[in-house]
C-alpha cells in the first residue's frame, strides 16, 4: 500500500503494482506511507488500514483479465503462492479460461464491495493514468511527469504475453464469465472487455 495527504493505494498482485509504487515513490514529498516493496504486506487491503486511508481517494490497479490470469499463472509456476512460494505446475489454458481469482481478489480488496474505488489505474496505461491521478491530487508538472517517465518497468516476467497464443476465444469469454466482478470494472475501466 501506497498513501499520500490524500490518496491511498492498493496493490493488486499482478497488475503492475511495483512499478506504480516506484512512480510514486519518485515525486519527492508525495508519499506519507509506503509498504517495502519486498515484502507481503505491500498486498494488504484498505481494510487492513482504515487509520492510514479513511477519507482519502483511494485508487488500486486493473488489467485485462486475460492477462492477469496468464500473468498470475506464471507468477505461480516461477514463484510460487504466499506463504508457501513453492513453484506450482503452468496451468493449462483451460484450467486458467475456468480461474475466477480475479474476481475473488477484488471481492477481497474491497472489502466484499463495501470500499468504494475511486480511480482505477490501467496497467496497459499505466503512466498517464498515475499521471492523471498525480494531478488531480496537486502534483503535476513537467518534472513530475519526467519522474514517472523515468521509472519505466518494475518486476515484469519474460514470457509469451500474446494472448492469442495462448487462449480462444471462447475461453476468453469464459474467463469473464467466471469473474463477474472484475468484467465489471475492467469495463468501467477501459469501455469494453477483450471478448466484446
Amino acid at each position: 500500500m501506497v498513501v499520500g495527504e490524500r490518496f491511498a493505494w492498493a496493490h493488486v498482485p499482478k497488475t503492475g503494482g511495483d512499478a506504480t509504487q516506484a512512480m510514486f515513490e519518485s515525486v519527492p514529498g508525495l508519499v506519507v506511507f509506503a509498504d517495502p516493496p519486498d515484502s507481503n504486506d505491500k498486498h494488504l487491503a484498505f481494510s487492513n488500514r482504515p487509520e492510514l486511508v479513511g477519507g482519502k481517494l483511494l485508487a488500486m490497479n486493473i488489467r485485462r483479465l486475460p492477462a492477469w490470469i496468464l500473468s498470475a499463472s506464471h507468477h505461480a509456476a516461477r514463484a510460487g503462492i504466499h506463504p508457501e512460494c513453492r513453484p506450482l505446475p503452468m496451468p493449462p489454458s483451460e484450467e486458467m479460461a475456468d480461474n475466477t481469482e480475479g474476481s475473488g481478489a477484488l471481492w477481497w480488496m474491497t472489502d466484499g464491495g463495501k470500499i468504494r474505488i475511486d480511480r482505477w489505474i490501467r496497467t496497459e496505461h499505466l503512466e498517464p493514468d498515475v499521471l492523471n491521478l498525480l494531478a488531480e491530487v496537486g502534483k503535476a508538472g513537467p518534472g513530475v511527469a519526467r519522474l514517472v517517465s523515468a521509472v519505466g518497468r518494475r518486476n515484469a516476467a519474460s514470457y509469451d504475453h500474446d494472448l492469442a497464443t495462448r487462449f480462444t476465444a471462447a475461453q476468453i469469454r469464459q474467463m469473464y464469465e467466471r469473474n463477474p466482478l472484475w468484467a465489471e470494472i475492467e469495463r468501467s475501466a477501459f469501455g469494453n472487455l477483450l471478448c466484446d
